[in-house]
């Protein structure tokens, strides 16, 4: 059965603290951290919790918490990519990469959609997003090897994702529908390309996975008042 992430668990990013003083250059450290990691993860299951409106709160609530945490992931990921990106007030509006999915809808659009097309969407986002972040940090492992904090921050960013596509997953199959078939979006020839380029892919992905989780939380909030305990 697929698993989710529990939100009485879960460990949200000290954004007081510095990155660096969380690295993990210890092997035996860093293998009891995927322990911890793994014990954070749980079956979010409707029949045992009642029903699919259980689910739909403990994903909103998981959605709520990773809004925050987005945010920092982005400022850390910036903070380690050197001109221009650490340049002040950087910003980039509207910059989209191939294969990553545009959060971005109109409200109109976004009002209509059907409880089903609506988590069916984030499912296909979530998983592409998930991927990318894989790839992201592959890049950074590259390009800031010795930067812990980021790579840690990046790799437990996936693994909430990956938690939340789970719960996706149970809540649509609940609702008796499958989910969307997702495409790989990646190539060799996408994952092949210079050091600013990989600097400008990962802050789209970081970028594009904050709006996501800001449109989940919208998208959950509408559920959570359609589906109550």
């Amino acid at each position: 059965m697929a698993e989710g992430i529990n939100m009485d668990s879960v460990l949200p990013f000290a954004s007081e603290v510095d990155e660096e003083e969380i690295s993990l250059r210890d092997d035996g450290v860093l293998t009891s951290l995927c322990l911890i990691c793994a014990s954070l993860v749980h079956v979010v299951s409707p029949e045992r919790d009642g029903s699919v409106n259980t689910a739909i709160h403990q994903t909103f609530n998981l959605a709520s918490h990773l809004k925050g945490n987005s945010s920092i992931l982005l400022e850390t990921y910036l903070r380690h990519q050197g001109s221009p990106f650490t340049d002040k007030d950087f910003h980039i509006q509207g910059l989209n990469y191939d294969g990553v999915p545009v959060a971005a809808i109109s409200f109109l659009e976004w009002r209509i959609l059907s409880d089903l097309d609506r988590l069916d969407k984030n499912y296909k986002a979530y998983s592409i997003i998930s991927e990318f972040l894989q790839l992201v940090w592959d890049d950074q492992f590259e390009l800031n090897p010795t930067k812990d904090g980021l790579l840690n921050m990046l790799k437990y960013t996936q693994m909430q994702v990956q938690g939340l596509v789970n719960n996706l997953t149970i809540i649509i199959s609940a609702l008796r529908a499958p989910p969307s078939p997702v495409t790989d979006p990646l190539t060799l020839e996408l994952v092949k390309t210079n050091t600013f380029e990989k600097k400008v892919r990962g802050y789209v992905v970081c970028s594009t996975y904050k709006q996501w989780i800001d449109r989940t939380v919208r998208d959950f909030n509408l559920l959570v008042k359609k589906y109550p305990l």
